[in-house]
């Protein structure tokens, strides 16, 4: 394991209740099914799984995520909130909330912007993706395993990355890594905040945060169904776009600008 992801040290880091119980791996498969099953076991609220290298993680809509060792960070946690499960996209939202906070704490002059519903942009770059998925029992969420993918340290890209990704140490244009453990507290203390915000005050005091922070608003994108304009999101976090049909609410797809 690389000293930047020390499990003692990182224990000295952790400020909030979520990453106090942690396991940190050198390698694993996926971090989201190291967390399902830790979750099954019986793992607390805020479990957390990190692995310096995964060899087959995953991000949304079935797309892989590479992960190469020693630069960035692969994680997965045990959430395990109080809400119905319709609410899945709204927890998925609250994740990038805390995710663009912890990332914009890094870069205090760049815009730092959720695309939705799980991306995280940097100058239209991606720096970060998410993906939620809940374990049921009965009608009621028994977990949410939220998996995370954060460039942190990395600064080159397989061809079909290169343009579109981006990094926290590329951004910052310096010479020195992040310290990844610090990264990673950072960015648990975010995530938490806003998941356990949502589930106490409710949507509206998400979607109201997240409205400034939403990328490509008012710009022509397309998604699996369509093309339309953009026009942010409503009061359960949904993708509205105007259509020559009228206004879609979108609860599940991949929007992208429609020049790409």
């Amino acid at each position: 394991m690389t000293d930047d992801l020390d499990p003692a040290r990182l224990q000295t880091l952790i400020t909030g209740e979520w990453g106090r119980s942690m396991t940190v791996l050198e390698s694993t498969a996926s971090t989201m099914d190291d967390a399902s099953s830790a979750a099954r076991s019986g793992a607390p609220d805020g479990h957390v799984v990190v692995a310096d290298r995964q060899a087959h993680g995953r991000g949304a809509h079935g797309r892989a995520w590479v992960s190469p060792p020693g630069s960035d960070l692969y994680l997965s946690i045990v959430a395990r909130p109080d809400v119905e499960p319709s609410s899945t996209a709204l927890v998925t939202l609250a994740t990038g909330l805390g995710v663009r906070d912890a990332v914009a704490g890094y870069l205090p002059n760049r815009r730092v912007e959720v695309k939705w519903p799980n991306d995280i942009w940097i100058g239209r770059r991606k720096c970060a993706g998410i993906l939620v998925e809940s374990r049921m029992l009965g009608a009621k969420i028994e977990a949410a395993i939220i998996g995370v993918g954060l460039n942190v340290n990395r600064t080159r890209w397989p061809s079909e990355l290169q343009g579109i990704a981006t990094s926290l140490k590329l951004e910052r244009g310096e010479d020195a890594p992040l310290d990844r453990s610090e990264v990673l507290a950072t960015l648990l203390e975010h995530i938490e905040r806003w998941v356990k915000r949502f589930v106490r005050d409710g949507a509206p005091t998400l979607v109201n945060a997240l409205r400034p922070h939403l990328s490509l608003v008012g710009e022509r994108v397309r998604w699996e169904d369509g093309h339309g304009v953009f026009e942010g999101i409503d009061e359960r976090g949904a993708a509205l776009v105007r259509t020559d049909a009228g206004v879609l609410s979108l609860h599940a797809a991949r929007i992208q600008p429609a020049t790409e």
